[in-house]
């Protein structure tokens, strides 16, 4: 591939250390600490990131960092293989050279590819066509346990799909097919590696390993002297590490496996006279502004930061479907989310002896959750299991086929219309919307539709912000409501990430109840059925479900819950009272979040709930009644009794500005207009 002499020559200039200078910088970085290296505050900030990150003992990795350790954890191994199936040889043919070019790229998301600028100097896509033939990202690439190439698997690049370049960061996105040519591969079972845009990854002395293809071979991986010796560069960072032509567009990785770089042109060797030169001192001869890039010697190398192509992205094509994912709340690679990318086992590729789901023991070990307030309002809860183990490969993989071949096609969701004026989902703010899961297969959508409610996921909480269900009191069938007749099969929504959604893993053993928001029993209503069923069984989502102690969870089984005995009362017995368009209520349930909430696995655990009911009177006048309760102590006294809606909801509401004010979620106005408790009461402790 040919290089344009004006990127090395930019480069050369940003360069901090060149030739002996190089040896006089590492030399006093090995001799010197981080806070007198980095100053002060990049070195807090650096330890503030490892610790977001590491996946081992925290210590040891800040001693690593501060130059006192240099062994590696084992899974140091694993990691860097799972997050190298990201990283792709980009192929093809080069129709002003008439010959084949080569570079590395790597996945930033289920869709696109990132590479530099130089790979593709093309600004849109008709331009990319006419550069670039039969352009395409293999994988697997490599060799295996064995020592033989494994089979490899090529994607075409999309670029009328998306292409974006920047040539001040050499960088250039492009679309990925979602299928390999064969159609039999996803590109999804890739993985991707996230960019984030945060400071503090990357440290003087620190060591940047480079996943690669040099020359068009083979996967490698550059890890053997290759400290980071220059960070004063806004855009770029300066390493030592032994690349080739065909490294240009590999990602560059920090010791907890962040991707600190794109890997750029570095500094190349020249002679006296100022011409770059090979190894044997022959001058590399320059034709239209490039040479050949196979020839040049590097001296030392230079990466675009992660952080600068972040902000440039954020500034420039943030609002395009398929660049808002990386700017997520979901799109992280912090604890308790680390390695988010992280590829799932590619069932199609791999041979699993399936076996049924093995039922849980007649009895489990008895499990108690303690949360308590200690001084300062600090919030903690305690359970008295450990972690339960992973799941066997064969229940694994029975549950994941499961999840994966769920159809949602026909689900319209919550309906907007259904009380005969518009009542629909709330919208919201700019700053939730960051926070939510979007869905796959439609970046710029986060509705989740199932049959009679839908729901919004929280993707950093794990948990829906929201689930709105309609609720029709004169379509339900006796036979749905035999004793013992009811099964309860929870799933990952597989729209979403199946990596923002709790799991059985989360709940079992940890004496919490899988809390539905919209109820089981509320969606049981349909023309026949077996569509009443189906709406029923989609309740069992994980993206329509909070933990919940059993002592709120619950209106039976010996247990007097509040949540559950408000839903009984009110939304089942209630309505069978009422006629007409009374029969038909819509309900709004949903956490409210608070920072002291208490971590649980790694989850922090909502303590308080909200409720909206939107309902008819005696007199046809529809009402609005906001309701909370507490996992954290109970709120107010309920009097269960009366049946009828304007009775019930007369005690402990909470107004539904506070709880838009929580939620960042704006309620529609024929909602708010109606609300029973506007200007009532003060918000609830």
């Amino acid at each position: 591939m040919k290089l344009p002499v004006h990127l090395l020559d930019r480069a050369e200039a940003e360069m901090s250390f060149k030739g002996d200078a190089i040896d006089t910088a590492r030399a006093r970085i090995a001799s010197n600490d981080p806070h007198t290296l980095d100053g002060r505050e990049k070195a807090e900030r650096r330890l503030r990131m490892i610790a977001e990150v590491a996946a081992e003992d925290l210590a040891d990795a800040y001693e690593r960092y501060i130059g006192d350790n240099e062994l590696l954890p084992i899974n140091y191994l694993l990691l860097g293989y799972l997050q190298s199936r990201s990283v792709g040889l980009i192929r093809y043919f080069d129709r002003k050279e008439g010959k084949e070019a080569m570079a590395t790229g790597f996945l930033i998301s289920e869709s696109l590819l990132l590479t530099n600028h130089h790979v593709f100097p093309v600004k849109d896509p008709a331009e990319f066509l006419n550069f670039a033939k039969d352009a395409t990202v293999e994988f697997n690439f490599e060799y295996d346990i064995d020592g033989n190439r494994g089979e490899s698997v090529r994607f075409a690049l999309q670029p009328d799909r998306f292409l974006y370049t920047f040539q001040d960061l050499d960088m250039a996105i492009v679309a990925v097919s979602p299928n390999d040519r064969t159609n039999k591969y996803a590109l999804k079972s890739q993985g991707y590696l996230v960019l984030n845009g945060n400071l503090g990854k990357v440290g003087l002395g620190d060591f940047a390993s480079i996943i690669q293809h040099p020359s068009g071979k083979e996967k490698q991986i550059a890890i053997r002297k290759n400290e980071v010796i220059a960070t004063d560069q806004q855009y770029s960072i300066q390493y030592v590490s032994d690349t080739a032509q065909g490294s240009s567009g590999a990602p560059v990785f920090n010791d907890q496996w962040q991707v600190i770089a794109l890997h750029s042109a570095g500094v190349g060797k020249k002679n006296a006279q100022g011409q770059y030169v090979d190894r044997d001192n022959q001058v590399i001869e320059s034709v239209n502004g490039r040479i050949d890039g196979d020839r040049i010697v590097w001296e030392s190398n230079r990466g675009i930061r992660v952080s600068a192509m972040m902000q440039h992205l954020n500034s420039a094509v943030a609002a395009h479907p398929l660049i808002q994912p990386l700017f997520s709340a979901a799109y992280t690679d912090s604890r308790p989310y680390a390695f988010l990318s992280r590829p799932t086992v590619d069932a199609e590729r791999t041979t699993l002896n399936v076996a049924p789901a093995t039922a849980l023991p007649a009895t489990c070990p008895p499990v108690n959750i303690h949360i308590s307030i200690g001084s300062g309002g600090q919030v903690s809860a305690v359970s008295s299991a450990g972690l339960p183990g992973p799941l066997t490969t064969t229940d694994a993989a029975f549950e994941k086929k499961f999840e994966d071949e769920l159809d949602f096609s026909d689900c319209t969701g919550f309906d907007a219309n259904f009380l005969g004026q518009y009542i629909p989902m709330p919208i919201p703010s700019p700053n939730l919307r960051k926070k939510l899961a979007f869905l796959v297969d439609n970046p710029s959508a986060y509705t989740l539709k199932y049959h009679h409610f839908s729901t919004l996921h929280h993707a950093v909480r794990r948990v829906p912000i929201v689930s709105a269900i309609n609720v029709h009191g004169k379509h339900r069938y006796q036979e749905l409501n035999v004793e013992g007749s009811r099964v309860d099969r929870w799933y990952r929504d597989n729209r979403i990430d199946f990596d923002v959604q709790l799991n059985d893993e989360f709940y079992k053993y940890s004496g919490f109840d899988k809390g539905h928001l919209a109820r089981r029993e509320d969606a049981e209503w349909g023309t026949s059925v077996a569509k009443a069923k189906l709406a029923a069984d989609l309740t069992c989502s994980y993206a329509n479900a909070v933990p919940q102690v059993p002592a709120l969870n619950r209106a039976r089984f010996g247990y007097t819950g509040r949540w559950g005995k408000l839903e009984e009362e009110l939304l089942e017995k209630g309505i069978e009272d009422e006629t007409g368009l009374s029969a038909r209520i819509c309900v709004f349930n949903g956490p409210l979040f608070d920072e002291e909430d208490p971590i649980f696995k790694g989850v922090a655990v909502a303590l308080k709930f909200y409720k909206i009911v939107v309902w008819y009177n005696a007199e046809q006048q529809l009402q609005t009644t906001c309701y909370r309760l507490s996992q954290e102590k109970l709120v107010g006294e309920i009097e269960f009794e009366a049946l009828r809606f304007d009775e019930v909801f007369k005690t402990s509401q909470i107004p539904i500005g506070e709880i838009e004010r929580i939620t960042g979620l704006e309620f529609h106005e024929n909602i708010v207009k109606h609300d029973t408790s506007n200007g009532g009461e003060e918000p609830l402790d």
